[in-house]
Protein backbone atom coordinates (compact mmCIF):
# COMPACT_ATOMS: atom_id res chain seq x y z
CA UNK A 1 0.00 0.00 0.00
CA UNK A 2 1.31 3.47 -1.69
CA UNK A 3 1.80 6.21 1.36
CA UNK A 4 -1.34 8.62 1.23
CA UNK A 5 -2.34 11.42 3.64
CA UNK A 6 -5.30 13.28 5.81
CA UNK A 7 -4.79 16.94 6.14
CA UNK A 8 -6.65 17.70 9.52
CA UNK A 9 -7.55 21.28 10.42
CA UNK A 10 -7.51 19.40 13.99
CA UNK A 11 -5.89 16.57 15.37
CA UNK A 12 -6.89 15.54 19.26
CA UNK A 13 -5.36 11.88 20.38
CA UNK A 14 -4.05 10.39 23.37
CA UNK A 15 -1.17 9.07 23.42
CA UNK A 16 1.43 6.25 24.36
CA UNK A 17 0.51 2.11 24.91
CA UNK A 18 -2.14 3.10 27.81
CA UNK A 19 -3.66 2.60 30.18
CA UNK A 20 -4.22 6.25 30.84
CA UNK A 21 -5.23 7.23 34.66
CA UNK A 22 -6.81 9.50 36.66
CA UNK A 23 -6.64 13.36 35.47
CA UNK A 24 -3.75 11.61 33.06
CA UNK A 25 -6.55 11.16 31.10
CA UNK A 26 -7.09 14.92 30.24
CA UNK A 27 -3.74 15.24 28.67
CA UNK A 28 -4.44 14.67 25.22
CA UNK A 29 -2.55 16.06 22.41
CA UNK A 30 -3.93 18.30 20.17
CA UNK A 31 -2.63 19.43 16.75
CA UNK A 32 -4.10 21.97 13.72
CA UNK A 33 -3.19 22.35 10.16
CA UNK A 34 -1.35 18.91 10.25
CA UNK A 35 -0.72 16.01 7.60
CA UNK A 36 -1.25 12.55 9.06
CA UNK A 37 0.74 10.13 6.58
CA UNK A 38 0.11 6.79 6.11
CA UNK A 39 -0.34 3.68 4.69
CA UNK A 40 -1.57 0.26 6.69
CA UNK A 41 0.35 2.48 9.72
CA UNK A 42 0.63 5.89 10.68
CA UNK A 43 3.94 6.60 9.22
CA UNK A 44 4.23 10.43 10.23
CA UNK A 45 2.40 13.19 11.51
CA UNK A 46 3.89 16.21 9.87
CA UNK A 47 3.00 20.03 8.57
CA UNK A 48 3.99 19.37 5.07
CA UNK A 49 3.94 16.00 2.75
CA UNK A 50 5.05 16.43 -0.34
CA UNK A 51 4.51 13.89 -3.18
CA UNK A 52 2.34 12.44 -0.97
CA UNK A 53 -1.35 11.76 -2.06
CA UNK A 54 -3.92 13.82 -0.20
CA UNK A 55 -6.86 11.98 0.00
CA UNK A 56 -9.17 14.31 2.54
CA UNK A 57 -9.37 17.98 4.40
CA UNK A 58 -11.18 17.10 7.43
CA UNK A 59 -12.21 19.80 10.39
CA UNK A 60 -11.60 17.41 12.68
CA UNK A 61 -9.46 14.04 13.10
CA UNK A 62 -9.99 11.34 16.07
CA UNK A 63 -8.49 8.11 16.70
CA UNK A 64 -11.36 5.02 15.76
CA UNK A 65 -13.07 4.22 18.55
CA UNK A 66 -12.51 1.05 20.57
CA UNK A 67 -16.15 -0.35 21.59
CA UNK A 68 -14.37 -2.65 24.62
CA UNK A 69 -17.97 -4.21 25.61
CA UNK A 70 -21.24 -5.29 23.14
CA UNK A 71 -23.31 -8.84 23.47
CA UNK A 72 -23.01 -9.34 19.73
CA UNK A 73 -23.53 -11.94 18.35
CA UNK A 74 -27.42 -11.81 19.81
CA UNK A 75 -30.67 -13.00 17.30
CA UNK A 76 -33.89 -11.45 17.29
CA UNK A 77 -35.20 -8.28 18.97
CA UNK A 78 -37.12 -8.02 22.00
CA UNK A 79 -39.17 -4.61 21.35
CA UNK A 80 -42.06 -6.18 23.34
CA UNK A 81 -40.44 -6.53 26.93
CA UNK A 82 -39.13 -2.66 26.22
CA UNK A 83 -42.50 -1.46 25.86
CA UNK A 84 -44.02 -3.50 28.54
CA UNK A 85 -40.43 -1.83 30.69
CA UNK A 86 -41.50 1.24 29.97
CA UNK A 87 -45.29 0.66 31.30
CA UNK A 88 -43.82 0.06 34.95
CA UNK A 89 -44.08 -3.82 34.34
CA UNK A 90 -40.87 -5.57 36.54
CA UNK A 91 -38.02 -7.87 35.46
CA UNK A 92 -39.66 -10.84 37.14
CA UNK A 93 -43.34 -10.05 35.40
CA UNK A 94 -41.05 -9.58 32.22
CA UNK A 95 -39.89 -13.10 32.48
CA UNK A 96 -42.83 -14.88 33.43
CA UNK A 97 -44.04 -13.27 29.95
CA UNK A 98 -41.11 -15.11 28.02
CA UNK A 99 -39.02 -11.80 27.82
CA UNK A 100 -35.88 -11.68 29.47
CA UNK A 101 -32.80 -12.79 28.75
CA UNK A 102 -33.67 -16.33 28.78
CA UNK A 103 -36.07 -15.57 25.26
CA UNK A 104 -32.40 -14.32 23.58
CA UNK A 105 -31.27 -17.88 24.40
CA UNK A 106 -34.16 -19.48 22.84
CA UNK A 107 -33.42 -17.66 19.77
CA UNK A 108 -29.92 -18.02 19.71
CA UNK A 109 -29.93 -21.84 20.35
CA UNK A 110 -32.16 -21.87 17.28
CA UNK A 111 -30.10 -19.89 14.73
CA UNK A 112 -27.56 -21.22 12.91
CA UNK A 113 -23.78 -19.53 12.32
CA UNK A 114 -25.20 -18.50 8.95
CA UNK A 115 -28.13 -16.09 10.50
CA UNK A 116 -25.95 -15.12 13.43
CA UNK A 117 -23.66 -13.83 11.03
CA UNK A 118 -26.20 -12.33 8.86
CA UNK A 119 -28.22 -10.91 11.56
CA UNK A 120 -25.26 -9.24 13.11
CA UNK A 121 -23.43 -7.58 10.25
CA UNK A 122 -25.38 -4.84 9.82
CA UNK A 123 -25.05 -3.59 13.29
CA UNK A 124 -21.15 -3.85 12.48
CA UNK A 125 -21.65 -1.83 9.65
CA UNK A 126 -23.61 0.94 11.58
CA UNK A 127 -21.10 1.16 14.05
CA UNK A 128 -18.08 1.45 11.73
CA UNK A 129 -19.92 3.87 9.79
CA UNK A 130 -20.35 6.07 13.33
CA UNK A 131 -16.88 5.43 13.89
CA UNK A 132 -15.88 2.41 15.53
CA UNK A 133 -13.05 0.62 14.49
CA UNK A 134 -12.72 -2.20 17.06
CA UNK A 135 -15.37 -3.89 18.89
CA UNK A 136 -15.60 -6.72 21.50
CA UNK A 137 -18.15 -9.12 20.62
CA UNK A 138 -19.41 -12.48 22.89
CA UNK A 139 -20.84 -15.55 23.33
CA UNK A 140 -23.70 -15.67 26.68
CA UNK A 141 -26.60 -16.45 24.73
CA UNK A 142 -26.30 -19.82 24.73
CA UNK A 143 -25.89 -21.30 28.16
CA UNK A 144 -25.16 -24.69 27.10
CA UNK A 145 -21.81 -25.36 25.69
CA UNK A 146 -22.23 -25.73 21.78
CA UNK A 147 -24.62 -23.24 21.44
CA UNK A 148 -21.88 -20.66 23.14
CA UNK A 149 -19.08 -22.35 21.44
CA UNK A 150 -21.90 -21.93 17.89
CA UNK A 151 -21.48 -18.10 19.16
CA UNK A 152 -17.92 -17.60 18.92
CA UNK A 153 -17.72 -19.68 15.42
CA UNK A 154 -20.14 -16.84 14.14
CA UNK A 155 -17.77 -14.04 15.57
CA UNK A 156 -14.65 -15.57 13.70
CA UNK A 157 -17.21 -15.76 10.38
CA UNK A 158 -17.87 -12.06 11.46
CA UNK A 159 -14.90 -10.80 11.24
CA UNK A 160 -14.26 -12.42 7.75
CA UNK A 161 -16.49 -9.87 6.58
CA UNK A 162 -16.87 -7.23 9.17
CA UNK A 163 -15.21 -3.83 7.91
CA UNK A 164 -13.72 -3.89 11.52
CA UNK A 165 -11.74 -5.35 14.38
CA UNK A 166 -13.38 -7.84 16.76
CA UNK A 167 -12.27 -9.38 19.65
CA UNK A 168 -13.78 -11.88 21.25
CA UNK A 169 -14.87 -13.24 25.11
CA UNK A 170 -16.08 -16.21 26.05
CA UNK A 171 -19.64 -15.55 28.72
CA UNK A 172 -21.06 -18.95 29.05
CA UNK A 173 -21.55 -17.93 32.85
CA UNK A 174 -23.96 -14.87 31.75
CA UNK A 175 -26.91 -16.22 33.71
CA UNK A 176 -27.67 -19.81 35.46
CA UNK A 177 -29.42 -21.19 32.93
CA UNK A 178 -32.85 -23.02 33.39
CA UNK A 179 -33.39 -25.53 35.72
CA UNK A 180 -29.57 -25.76 36.26
CA UNK A 181 -27.34 -25.69 39.41
CA UNK A 182 -25.25 -22.99 38.95
CA UNK A 183 -21.84 -25.13 40.59
CA UNK A 184 -22.71 -27.74 37.97
CA UNK A 185 -23.16 -25.50 34.83
CA UNK A 186 -20.24 -23.92 35.90
CA UNK A 187 -18.00 -27.02 36.62
CA UNK A 188 -19.65 -27.99 32.84
CA UNK A 189 -18.21 -24.50 31.48
CA UNK A 190 -14.63 -25.28 33.23
CA UNK A 191 -14.67 -29.09 31.34
CA UNK A 192 -15.09 -27.41 28.02
CA UNK A 193 -12.45 -24.05 28.38
CA UNK A 194 -10.01 -26.62 26.55
CA UNK A 195 -12.14 -25.94 23.48
CA UNK A 196 -13.09 -22.27 24.09
CA UNK A 197 -9.52 -21.47 24.30
CA UNK A 198 -9.40 -22.64 20.35
CA UNK A 199 -11.39 -19.58 20.11
CA UNK A 200 -10.47 -16.71 22.39
CA UNK A 201 -8.60 -16.44 25.32
CA UNK A 202 -11.31 -13.90 27.53
CA UNK A 203 -13.33 -15.17 29.74
CA UNK A 204 -15.87 -13.39 31.63
CA UNK A 205 -19.19 -13.80 34.13
CA UNK A 206 -22.12 -11.90 35.46
CA UNK A 207 -21.42 -11.83 39.06
CA UNK A 208 -24.64 -10.12 40.50
CA UNK A 209 -28.11 -10.67 42.50
CA UNK A 210 -30.34 -13.56 40.45
CA UNK A 211 -26.51 -14.17 38.39
CA UNK A 212 -23.94 -15.88 39.71
CA UNK A 213 -22.07 -15.41 43.43
CA UNK A 214 -18.53 -14.17 44.30
CA UNK A 215 -17.65 -17.77 45.22
CA UNK A 216 -19.00 -19.33 42.06
CA UNK A 217 -16.76 -16.56 40.34
CA UNK A 218 -13.62 -16.78 42.03
CA UNK A 219 -13.91 -20.91 41.32
CA UNK A 220 -14.43 -20.38 37.88
CA UNK A 221 -12.18 -17.52 37.26
CA UNK A 222 -9.04 -18.89 39.28
CA UNK A 223 -9.42 -22.15 36.82
CA UNK A 224 -9.76 -20.03 33.72
CA UNK A 225 -6.40 -18.00 34.97
CA UNK A 226 -4.65 -21.30 35.32
CA UNK A 227 -5.53 -22.08 31.88
CA UNK A 228 -3.92 -19.02 30.70
CA UNK A 229 -7.32 -16.62 30.05
CA UNK A 230 -7.25 -13.26 30.43
CA UNK A 231 -10.20 -12.87 32.95
CA UNK A 232 -13.02 -10.43 33.16
CA UNK A 233 -16.49 -9.73 35.33
CA UNK A 234 -19.74 -7.62 35.14
CA UNK A 235 -20.03 -6.35 38.48
CA UNK A 236 -21.75 -4.56 40.48
CA UNK A 237 -24.53 -3.30 38.33
CA UNK A 238 -27.83 -4.33 39.97
CA UNK A 239 -26.69 -4.81 43.56
CA UNK A 240 -23.36 -4.69 45.33
CA UNK A 241 -21.75 -7.74 45.63
CA UNK A 242 -18.15 -7.42 46.22
CA UNK A 243 -17.74 -8.47 42.36
CA UNK A 244 -15.05 -5.59 41.82
CA UNK A 245 -12.93 -6.59 44.88
CA UNK A 246 -13.04 -10.44 43.50
CA UNK A 247 -12.13 -8.90 40.28
CA UNK A 248 -9.02 -6.77 41.53
CA UNK A 249 -7.74 -9.86 43.86
CA UNK A 250 -7.54 -11.77 40.88
CA UNK A 251 -5.97 -9.03 38.68
CA UNK A 252 -8.84 -9.05 36.01
CA UNK A 253 -8.46 -6.79 32.96
CA UNK A 254 -11.78 -5.32 33.40
CA UNK A 255 -14.93 -4.89 36.19
CA UNK A 256 -17.49 -3.69 33.96
CA UNK A 257 -21.20 -1.46 34.95
CA UNK A 258 -20.08 -0.74 38.59
CA UNK A 259 -23.13 0.91 39.72
CA UNK A 260 -23.64 0.13 42.99
CA UNK A 261 -19.63 -0.04 43.75
CA UNK A 262 -18.86 2.12 47.02
CA UNK A 263 -15.73 4.20 48.56
CA UNK A 264 -13.95 1.13 49.40
CA UNK A 265 -14.53 -0.78 45.66
CA UNK A 266 -13.13 3.02 44.23
CA UNK A 267 -10.08 2.68 46.07
CA UNK A 268 -9.03 -0.90 45.33
CA UNK A 269 -9.90 -0.17 41.30
CA UNK A 270 -7.66 2.86 41.63
CA UNK A 271 -5.25 1.35 43.45
CA UNK A 272 -5.07 -1.50 41.06
CA UNK A 273 -4.05 -2.52 36.91
CA UNK A 274 -7.96 -3.26 36.32
CA UNK A 275 -10.14 -0.91 34.49
CA UNK A 276 -13.36 0.11 35.14
CA UNK A 277 -15.44 -0.14 32.07
CA UNK A 278 -18.06 2.67 32.14
CA UNK A 279 -21.61 1.85 30.29
CA UNK A 280 -23.75 5.10 30.55
CA UNK A 281 -26.14 4.14 27.29
CA UNK A 282 -27.47 0.90 29.45
CA UNK A 283 -28.63 3.28 32.88
CA UNK A 284 -30.49 5.57 30.09
CA UNK A 285 -32.12 3.10 28.00
CA UNK A 286 -33.19 1.15 31.85
CA UNK A 287 -33.54 4.66 33.57
CA UNK A 288 -31.24 3.36 36.13
CA UNK A 289 -28.47 5.02 38.26
CA UNK A 290 -24.84 5.67 36.62
CA UNK A 291 -21.51 4.31 37.54
CA UNK A 292 -19.28 6.84 39.59
CA UNK A 293 -17.05 7.84 36.93
CA UNK A 294 -15.90 10.95 38.29
CA UNK A 295 -15.01 9.29 41.70
CA UNK A 296 -12.97 6.81 39.95
CA UNK A 297 -10.94 9.45 37.89
CA UNK A 298 -10.45 11.39 40.39
CA UNK A 299 -9.20 8.84 42.57
CA UNK A 300 -6.46 7.66 39.77
CA UNK A 301 -8.43 4.53 38.37
CA UNK A 302 -8.07 3.42 34.97
CA UNK A 303 -11.86 4.30 33.19
CA UNK A 304 -12.74 2.93 29.90
CA UNK A 305 -16.00 3.21 27.95
CA UNK A 306 -18.21 0.99 26.42
CA UNK A 307 -21.40 0.66 24.92
CA UNK A 308 -23.07 -2.75 25.99
CA UNK A 309 -24.81 -2.77 22.73
CA UNK A 310 -27.52 -5.90 23.10
CA UNK A 311 -31.19 -6.76 22.73
CA UNK A 312 -32.43 -6.37 26.06
CA UNK A 313 -31.03 -3.58 28.09
CA UNK A 314 -29.54 -1.18 25.65
CA UNK A 315 -29.28 -1.07 21.97
CA UNK A 316 -27.65 2.30 21.99
CA UNK A 317 -24.55 1.53 19.70
CA UNK A 318 -23.54 4.74 18.59
CA UNK A 319 -20.06 6.31 19.94
CA UNK A 320 -21.25 10.21 19.58
CA UNK A 321 -24.51 9.05 22.79
CA UNK A 322 -22.04 7.12 24.45
CA UNK A 323 -20.41 10.10 24.75
CA UNK A 324 -23.13 12.36 25.41
CA UNK A 325 -23.93 10.36 28.68
CA UNK A 326 -20.65 10.33 29.58
CA UNK A 327 -20.15 13.83 29.87
CA UNK A 328 -23.63 14.86 30.77
CA UNK A 329 -24.40 12.04 33.27
CA UNK A 330 -21.16 10.46 34.68
CA UNK A 331 -19.75 14.41 34.68
CA UNK A 332 -16.88 13.39 32.80
CA UNK A 333 -14.72 15.44 30.43
CA UNK A 334 -14.58 15.35 26.66
CA UNK A 335 -10.86 14.61 26.45
CA UNK A 336 -11.77 11.60 29.28
CA UNK A 337 -14.14 10.24 27.53
CA UNK A 338 -12.12 10.33 23.98
CA UNK A 339 -9.05 8.65 26.30
CA UNK A 340 -11.54 6.43 27.54
CA UNK A 341 -13.14 5.44 24.63
CA UNK A 342 -9.85 4.97 22.50
CA UNK A 343 -7.36 4.17 24.32
CA UNK A 344 -8.15 2.94 27.58
CA UNK A 345 -11.13 0.52 25.74
CA UNK A 346 -8.32 -0.69 23.74
CA UNK A 347 -6.00 -1.73 26.83
CA UNK A 348 -8.92 -3.55 27.73
CA UNK A 349 -8.84 -5.41 24.74
CA UNK A 350 -5.49 -6.09 24.92
CA UNK A 351 -4.83 -4.25 21.64
CA UNK A 352 -3.02 -0.64 23.11
CA UNK A 353 0.41 -1.21 21.54
CA UNK A 354 -1.68 -1.28 18.37
CA UNK A 355 -4.57 1.19 18.11
CA UNK A 356 -6.55 3.60 20.40
CA UNK A 357 -4.24 6.69 19.26
CA UNK A 358 -2.69 8.67 16.26
CA UNK A 359 0.70 8.14 16.41
CA UNK A 360 3.65 6.96 14.23
CA UNK A 361 3.95 3.08 14.19
CA UNK A 362 0.24 2.48 14.69
CA UNK A 363 -2.26 1.10 13.24
CA UNK A 364 -3.64 3.70 10.74
CA UNK A 365 -7.62 3.58 12.38
CA UNK A 366 -8.89 6.63 12.26
CA UNK A 367 -12.27 8.89 12.37
CA UNK A 368 -12.75 12.20 10.42
CA UNK A 369 -15.48 14.85 11.27
CA UNK A 370 -17.37 17.18 10.10
CA UNK A 371 -17.31 19.06 13.16
CA UNK A 372 -14.71 21.30 14.24
CA UNK A 373 -14.03 20.46 17.83
CA UNK A 374 -14.02 17.57 19.88
CA UNK A 375 -16.70 19.32 22.35
CA UNK A 376 -19.20 19.05 19.42
CA UNK A 377 -19.23 15.59 19.50
CA UNK A 378 -20.80 14.80 22.75
CA UNK A 379 -22.57 18.32 22.03
CA UNK A 380 -24.11 16.42 19.31
CA UNK A 381 -25.07 13.36 19.77
CA UNK A 382 -26.60 10.90 17.19
CA UNK A 383 -26.53 13.28 14.55
CA UNK A 384 -24.40 12.52 11.10
CA UNK A 385 -21.22 14.18 12.21
CA UNK A 386 -18.66 11.84 10.71
CA UNK A 387 -17.21 12.41 7.37
CA UNK A 388 -15.57 8.90 7.23
CA UNK A 389 -13.82 6.37 9.02
CA UNK A 390 -10.06 4.95 8.47
CA UNK A 391 -9.79 1.26 9.28
CA UNK A 392 -6.07 -0.50 8.72
CA UNK A 393 -5.47 2.25 6.10
CA UNK A 394 -8.43 2.42 4.19
CA UNK A 395 -11.32 4.72 3.90
CA UNK A 396 -14.11 2.39 4.48
CA UNK A 397 -16.98 2.88 2.16
CA UNK A 398 -20.03 2.13 4.45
Amino acid sequence: MSLRAIFAKKLVTPQGNGPVRGKEMNAIRVLENVYVVFDEKIRDITKDAPGVNVLAQVELLTPGFVDCHTHIPFYGFRDREFVMRSQGKSYVEILKSGGGIHSTVSKVREATVEELVKFNLPFLKEMAKRGVTCVEGKSGYGLEIESELKQLKALEELQKVAPISISTTFLGAHAVPKGRDPMEYLQELESNLDRVKEHTDVVDIFVDEGAYSVEHARWFLTKAKEKGFRIRLHADEIKRTGAALLGVELGAVSVDHLLKITGSDIKAIASSQTAAVMMPATSFYLSESYAPARALIDSGAIVALGSDFNPGSNTINDPSLVMHLAVSKLKMTPEETLTAFTLNSAYVLGVAQQVGSIEPGKIADMVAWKVPTLEAIPYLPAHDIVDFTVKNGEMLKL
